[in-house]
């Protein structure tokens, strides 16, 4: 059949499949020996079987493809050398000869992206083998593939490249050819004396080397130069310098430029007769030698001479000649610019009869040849001029036209406003025309505009009245075109069942009209909206028919997609095993085609297919080899989209730190594109990977710039990644405790939530309702009905939409909410959170979102705590700790070892709770030091920190040997902390390392130093604490140690206040508890006496924190000191019982034994520690080690019921908050002196307390 190409391209394609057969190897030899490119192979082959290469495939395929090239069977070159790589050589010197030869295949078959992919490989190639004439070769090829497309820039980058290359192998040849390329470059980008220069020095360069011809070229390029700056003698001369060699060369191709490059110069000088002689030299040589390019280009020159004369029925003749040539040669510019040509002369002689509508029509015509050329500016130049012409002459028909072109020409610009204000104008003109046809094109056009621009909703009444119209008409390839744009509408605005609707009737209008292409189309837009439906059995069985039509037809991107497709809908149907192989064979159909970006594409769905399996190794590979094809190919959209599917699979390892550089080079790709969308997405990529490593601050700037750059986006398609915005930067204030930032951030997300009106959409929205976030967020700010409120509607929506993760949420939250409000039962009717919170686990795992499993498990524990199952609630909290250690979030960490150590304390397991709450307090400290939020959510850590330490302290007292030891280090070393940092929070002097240093220096961590610490002093300490309804006692003596340990129970019949239910969260009730135990015990008495004149024991009644005398207006000083002019010895000084009374000498009334409520206090505080007290003739010093309302009593006034003296007569009384104050006195005047730091004033007002404190 003589079709040796095809032949030897079906032998190559099976030796690529199987390298190893000789049978295929021998067919393919034997089919090149019998073909016409026997005469030049032969010789080659011969020296292949020399050199004993004659069995290798890929040396064989890779000769016979480059043989196919030279002969200009430019497809079957491409599959042969194609079929060589996918063999493969280790030489990359032949790997790089194969790459050249491919690139200059698709170059001659005008496949320009394809022909520089494989010229950058072929640069790779050289590079990496130190071949400066390759790569000087491969910058060339470079710079004139660029130059074709009109990227002037990187071509120029390209050839400069080409040129030092040259110089540093002194390859003159080379010089040249790169000073050409840079002249022409130059010229092109109107950089005339550097064009000038390189055209010059290539003169130069190419006499050297005594090439005529290239001289006579180079001499050329040089006149042209001059014509462009306007030189015309120069130019001329150049141009007969030209035409001379060219003839004593006996040259005629060169020869027909030289004349034609004269005529050009003689146009420029008006010289028209002259123009004309020239040009009829280049026709004679052109009909000579049967070029119709050249006889083109001789009529284009004819024609325009004779216009420029006015003999515009001549010019008209010439063009539409040239028109001719370029039909036959089917050059696209060639035949656009004849047809502008011949409008041009069609205008003249239009002008020329004074036929002002034939003026019009011709100035349509030229309009219309500049926009099937591209060149939309010129277009709307000359269809302004024919609109005018119409509106004049009252040509109401073709002025709906122009406007009609108008609109199209002004589209292409991007200038949409203006294209709608055209298009309906044409609708309008066609409606008063009563032009059906005209009304219905115009009416299609409108609609297009508008979903142009993401518009749908304004699109679709357009296209509703475009079906009517078409119904009328009988025109079925209308209808079905209005059915397929009607459901693409619906479709983007989610409206799948009406989406479905006209595209089933697209499918049935294809059917009839036998089109088998529309009926593939239609085919996969149904079935992707039956998968948007949920109903993934019928969109599979759509996207199947759709396959057996594009394999049938051989449309290999429609079989390409429609395998994606298949894939895509057995993943939704959680059919993994099936789906996966339908992307492999996506890849395999990329891969014979040689499409690289249908391969990029396949590579990059197989990668986000075992993402979803979890198999991240193959999904970073996967997704690797996609940025690579996308990176060779210079495909910075496709690369930015690459970047991000690798984030995503390091994100789901957890690999945060991998994930931000992906995403980094994502932006990076964005704004060079200047892309708003792209780098919307990669800002809020960015911000939740920051996010998920608890870098709040980083990501809420990340997120502001998202937001910031959606602004610019003008459509509403942004209005979804809005709400995802504004709900993770609520989540980030959330997190740091800024919770009024939070609830406005919250409040925006729900606004643009119910702009999505159906409830689909706001099911495409984020995943948890911003409803949910408020209920959260009001039950930490302890608004308990407005959280309950919020958290309802979270759990109906989550009902409504069948979501049972959200559902699990919801109910969790509204059991947690009626827990902190002390309503135990209707947080127990919320048992079923423990079925939905197991439902949310579950999900978590399959997506392995370890964030979302940490909060599973924390709840489940927190509820299973709640119902009294601690071996449940251990284990989950466990299992969430663990997740939390790896994901390195230490706050949620201390929460969770908070929660453990009370599930533990409450399972009996006190060694264990003792580590986790010691742990968790530790912990706290740090993060609360370290927290960058709002001094609110600050002192919230404080609160829960204060929290874990009185748990970790009552849980210390129940282990043997702790208690007498006082539980370690911690319970001091808590309270001075702990105080310290309240203080530094309080005053506003910030929270400085020094400060904090200075702390932890000063503070006990262990028994031995406590011992130590009241070793260095001869005050005997009484150690204090009061929480979760015990108060305990330490009596430290210096010298001996800790000699006297005890506990007593002053809240027997105050309910446990944990939120656990085991142990109490006692923050803030230590004043309470001392009350009430003093209350029960003199409840009778107080309220006897309550009201006698002079009543000296109404003390507790000030004790009483709700009592008036203890409310803001009275200060604790003013208390004491009213009080102490009754007592006479007993001043405001703790010490001075022992002062006054041993300088001097005063009557003393009776005995004053105090009220009943002292001696209770006495009994409580002093008396289990007084045997073991100092007695002796003359007062010891006491340090009273206090906390919390502890403060408010009385001990100067206190005295044994067989005693004569007060405690302040018997000991020098010292009050002080911890124990760390007896390491640090001796230092404070040196590290006052050495410290650059500055003490603020202090300043008596209202403070802010957190709960423990008020």
């Amino acid at each position: 059949m003589g079709r040796h190409g095809e032949a030897l391209a079906a032998f190559s394609q099976g030796l690529a499949q199987d390298p190893k057969s000789m049978q295929l190897l021998s067919g393919l030899v034997e089919a090149a020996m019998k073909s016409p490119l026997r005469a030049t192979l032969e010789p080659t082959y011969r020296q292949l079987q020399a050199m004993r290469l004659d069995m290798s495939p890929f040396v064989i395929i890779s000769v016979i493809g480059q043989e196919l090239l030279a002969a200009g069977k430019y497809s079957a070159a491409v599959v042969v050398l194609e079929s060589a790589l996918k063999i493969g050589t280790c030489s990359l010197k032949l790997r790089g000869s194969v790459f050249s030869a491919l690139s200059s295949a698709y170059w001659a078959m005008n496949s320009l992206d394809k022909a520089i992919s494989y010229m950058q490989q072929d640069l790779s190639v050289a590079k990496s083998l130190g071949d400066i004439a390759g790569e000087c070769r491969a910058h060339g090829n470079l710079g004139s593939a660029y130059f074709s497309k009109g990227n002037f820039k990187e071509a120029l980058t390209s050839h400069r490249y080409q040129l030092v290359l040259a110089m540093k192998c002194k390859d003159t040849q080379a010089a040249a050819a790169a000073l050409t390329s840079l002249g022409h470059v130059y010229t092109a980008i109107s950089d005339y004396p550097n064009a000038l220069a390189s055209h010059k020095q290539c003169v130069q360069l190419v006499r050297q080397l005594g090439d005529q011809l290239q001289e006579a070229r180079e001499i050329g390029n040089v006149g042209a130069v001059y014509l462009a700056m306007g030189d015309f003698d120069n130019a001329v001369d150049c141009h007969m310098e030209h035409l001379r060699i060219s003839k004593q060369l006996g040259n005629k191709v060169e020869e027909a430029r030289a004349f034609s490059n004269l005529g050009s110069s003689h146009h420029y000088r008006r010289s028209f007769d002259q123009a004309i002689t020239f040009h009829q030299q280049v026709l004679r040589i052109a009909q000579q030698l049967r070029d119709r390019t050249i006889e083109a280009r001789a009529y284009a020159g004819l024609g325009h001479a004779a216009r420029c004369l006015a003999d515009y029925s001549q010019a008209k003749k010439w063009h539409e000649k040239q028109l001719d040539m370029a039909l036959s040669t089917k050059d696209r510019t060639a035949e656009g610019r004849a047809c502008s040509n011949l409008g041009i002369a069609h205008l003249n002689i239009a002008r020329l009869l004074q036929d002002r509508a034939g003026m019009g029509r011709a100035y349509g015509n030229i309009g219309n040849a500049y926009s099937s050329m591209g060149y939309y500016e010129q277009a709307i130049k000359y269809h302004k001029q024919e609109l005018t012409i119409s509106k004049e002459v009252n040509d109401r028909s073709s002025e709906a036209s122009t406007h009609g072109n108008l609109a199209v020409a002004y589209q292409a610009l991007g200038m949409h406003e203006m294209a709608l204000l055209h298009y309906l104008s044409h609708l309008n003109i066609a409606r008063e025309l009563k032009d059906t046809a005209g009304e219905a094109c115009a009416l299609c056009n409108l609609g297009n505009c508008h979903s142009s621009r993401g518009e749908f909703a304004l699109a679709v009444p357009y296209y509703e009245q475009y079906l009517m119209l078409s119904q009328e008409l009988q025109d079925v390839e209308g209808e079905a075109k209005a059915c397929h744009f009607l459901g693409y509408a619906h479709y983007c605005l989610a409206n799948y069942s009406e989406a479905v609707r006209y595209y089933d009737q697209d499918l049935a209008l294809a059917k009839d009209l036998q089109d088998k292409m529309s009926m593939g189309r239609a085919y996969c837009n149904l079935g992707l909206a039956h998968a948007a439906l949920g109903n993934y059995e019928k969109a599979l069985e759509c996207q199947k028919f759709f396959h057996a039509i594009a394999h049938m037809m051989k449309h290999t991107q429609g079989t390409f997609r429609a395998l994606g497709n298949m894939g895509d809908a057995l993943m939704k149907m959680a059919q993994f095993d099936e789906a996966v192989p339908y992307y492999h064979k996506q890849l395999a159909a990329a891969k014979q085609s040689r499409d690289r970006p249908l391969e990029a594409c396949a590579y990059g769905a197989l990668g986000m297919a075992h993402r979803v399996l979890r198999q991240f190794d193959k999904a970073l590979g996967f997704h690797t080899q996609e940025l690579t094809i996308r990176q060779e190919m210079a495909d910075l959209r496709g690369e930015c989209k690459a970047h991000g599917h690798l984030g995503a699979v390091h994100m789901s390892l957890a690999n945060y730190t991998n994930a931000i550089k992906c995403y980094e080079e994502q932006l990076d790709r964005a704004k060079d594109l200047r892309d708003a969308i792209m780098e919307a997405q990669a800002f809020g990529n960015l911000g939740i990977a920051r996010l998920n490593m608890s870098h709040f601050e980083d990501a809420i700037g990340y997120f502001e710039q998202q937001l910031a750059t959606l602004e610019q986006i003008p459509t509403g398609a942004a209005l979804m990644d809005k709400a995802r915005s504004f709900g993770n930067l609520g989540d980030c204030y959330d997190a740091i405790g800024d919770y009024e930032e939070a609830i406005k951030c919250h409040e925006q997300f729900l606004s643009i939530a119910l702009k999505l009106k159906s409830t689909k959409d706001q099911e495409r929205a984020p995943r948890r309702p911003p409803t949910g976030s408020f209920g959260d967020i009001h039950g930490k700010l302890g608004n308990f009905e407005q959280a309950i409120s919020c958290l309802d509607h979270q759990l109906n929506i989550a009902r409504e939409l069948e979501d049972a993760v959200m559902e699990a949420e919801a109910a969790s939250g509204l059991g947690c909410v009626h827990q902190q409000m002390g309503d135990f039962q209707a947080a127990l009717d919320f048992e079923q959170a423990v079925t939905h919170l197991e439902q949310q686990l579950s999900v978590a795992a399959q997506i392995n979102d370890k964030a979302a499993k940490t909060a599973a498990y924390a709840s489940l524990g927190r509820i299973h705590h709640a119902l009294g199952n601690t071996t449940q609630a251990i284990a989950y909290l466990q299992q969430g700790l663990q997740i939390a250690e790896q994901l390195s979030r230490r706050e949620e960490e201390a929460r969770l070892r908070h929660r453990l150590g009370l599930a533990l304390w409450g399972h009996g397991d006190l060694s264990g709770a003792q580590t986790q709450l010691e742990r968790a307090a530790f912990l706290l400290e740090g993060v609360r030091r370290e927290a960058r939020g709002t001094s609110q959510h600050r002192l919230g850590l404080y609160d829960l920190q204060t929290a874990a330490f009185q748990a970790l302290q009552v849980a210390s007292a129940g282990l043997p040997g702790l208690p007498r030891r006082g539980a370690g280090g911690c319970l001091s070393g808590s309270r001075t902390r702990a105080f310290a940092d309240l203080l530094l929070e309080r005053s506003n002097s910030g929270f400085s390392s020094s400060r904090f240093t200075r702390v932890d220096d000063n503070t006990p961590t262990s028994v031995e130093q406590i011992v130590e610490a009241v070793g260095r002093q001869k005050a005997t300490v009484l150690y204090y604490s009061l929480a979760a309804g015990f108060l305990y006692s330490w009596l430290i003596v210096p010298g001996r140690g800790i000699v006297k340990f005890h506990q007593i129970n002053v809240s027997e019949t105050e309910a446990q206040r944990d939120d656990g239910g085991t142990s109490a969260d006692s923050s803030g009730t230590s004043g309470t508890l001392l009350e009430s135990y003093i209350r029960s015990q003199h409840l009778e008495e107080l309220g006897d006496r309550l009201n006698q004149e002079g009543d000296k024991t109404g003390f507790l009644r000030m004790v009483n924190r709700n009592h008036v005398c203890n409310s803001s207006n009275y200060s604790l000083s003013s208390m004491f000191s009213a009080f102490s002019c009754s007592l006479g010895s007993v001043t405001g000084s703790m010490a001075s019982g022992s002062q006054s009374r041993a300088g001097s000498v005063r009557s003393r009334r009776a005995a004053w034994q105090g009220p009943q409520c002292l001696r209770s206090l006495y009994e409580l505080l002093i008396a289990p520690m007084e045997e073991h007290l100092p007695s002796s003739a003359y007062p010891r010093d006491l340090m009273l080690v206090l906390e919390g309302d502890l403060y408010l009593v009385p001990f100067p006034v206190l005295k044994g019921p067989d005693s004569s003296e007060f405690l302040c007569e018997r000991y020098n009384l010292i009050l002080v908050p911890s124990i760390s104050t007896l390491r640090t006195n001796g230092r404070s005047s040196r590290a006052a002196k050495t410290s650059g730091e500055h003490t603020s004033a202090l300043v008596v007002g209202n403070p802010r307390l957190p709960v423990g404190a008020q």
